[in-house]
């Protein structure tokens, strides 16, 4: 099977000068994340979390990059998949060297790609516009969250977000519950969106979706046929945050 590095160098941000998103700062109400997701070697995750722990996290720090968030699946989901989540402001950081390269050097980067490349049996990154203005996200960090993720429908994207934030970002609001909501751009289909809600615990899993428990299944079954020709579901996953991986 083919693998991509996971940490390879960027590619100059040229290539997105035919696509119809800023190359020189986020759009408004928009928090853009590279989200790379990688399926570990089951018999080399011991390894690989070493190497995260030990010498990825601490060179993306000294390479400038502020903030990450790990997610890991498995229980319900895809075993030995990790996803991680770095935000940026701007496309134009992809130009200069990455921030492991930054940290370690040409070499030093290279030998540790190699390192990582045996751990894995593949990796993908793309662009995921967190879309604000339809997601409530607290302060604090989920134990763990449920992600849908949706096809929309040619020429549908405007409708499905006015009808998430109609009727189902009032209802998160209220009730205090964290709701992202996610757009996937370069590297992915750009007409897959993401819904993800945070938990605290696997108990609050009980008694069916977050949206059937907060307004009953009366009043969910009638939003959700709201949403009928214009999302098809493509697959639910609960990913754990993985605090070690994080920061």
């Amino acid at each position: 099977m083919r693998t991509k590095a996971p940490f390879r160098l960027y590619a100059s941000a040229a290539i997105l000068a035919s696509l119809a998103i800023s190359a020189s700062a986020e759009p408004p109400g928009v928090q853009m994340y590279r989200v790379t997701m990688t399926h570990v070697k089951p018999d080399m995750l011991s390894e690989w979390i070493d190497l995260q722990k030990n010498e990825v996290m601490p060179a993306l720090k000294k390479g400038g990059v502020k903030s990450r968030n790990v997610f890991a699946s498995g229980l319900f989901g895809n075993s030995y998949e990790y996803i991680m989540l770095e935000p940026f402001d701007s496309f134009a950081q992809f130009d200069g060297q990455g921030p492991i390269v930054k940290a370690l050097d040409q070499p030093g980067a290279f030998r540790l790609n190699e390192k990582l490349r045996k751990c894995i049996v593949s990796s993908n990154s793309y662009v995921g516009n967190r879309l604000l203005e339809i997601s409530n996200v607290p302060e604090d960090n989920p134990t763990f969250i449920v992600s849908t993720r949706y096809r929309i429908a040619a020429g549908k994207m405007d409708d499905f977000q006015a009808l998430v934030k109609s009727d189902l970002l009032p209802v998160y609001k209220k009730n205090k519950v964290g709701f992202v909501v996610t757009r996937r751009t370069l590297g992915a289909n750009t007409n897959d969106v993401t819904l993800s809600v945070y938990y605290k615990k696997y108990a609050d899993l009980d008694g069916g979706p977050m949206l059937t428990k907060l307004v009953g299944q009366e009043a969910a079954t009638k939003i959700n046929a709201k949403f009928n020709g214009i999302r098809t579901s493509v697959e639910t996953v609960v990913r754990s945050r993985v605090a070690d991986l994080s920061f």
